[in-house]
């Protein structure tokens, strides 16, 4: 997986230039995808890529909604945030992103049953 191209597409994703306080994220995202891969799936694939971008920018996400979030007390209601809604989409992407790629990806929903 070419980390240069998840770099580039998390940067589209999160809508931010300076991208390198968030490295630690790609990396992160990129091992995940590479441990649910078939055996036999090619590396190389960019579908991989944009789904670890999609999974990076799902962490950068809740990172920003948790930093975000407005502490409430008894009596008062809580806050409503469009962090929220971000959180939401992103979801969305890294979901849309894994079907994907799916082809490359172990199905770890596939389970052995006694008959």
């Amino acid at each position: 997986m070419q980390k240069a191209k998840v770099m580039q597409l998390f940067r589209l994703f999160a809508c931010t230039e300076d991208i390198r306080p968030w490295q630690d994220l790609a990396d992160a995202a990129i091992r995940a995808v590479e441990q649910q891969l078939k055996p036999d799936a090619d590396t190389e694939d960019v579908r991989l890529c944009w789904y670890a971008a999609a999974l990076a920018n799902l962490q950068y996400r809740r990172m920003l909604a948790a930093k975000a979030a407005t502490p409430t007390y008894a009596g008062t209601a809580a806050s409503q945030k469009c962090a929220e809604g971000e959180c939401s989409l992103a979801e969305r992407f890294a979901e849309a992103y894994r079907k994907d790629a799916a082809d490359l990806l172990r199905d770890d929903a596939f389970v052995f049953r006694r008959v």
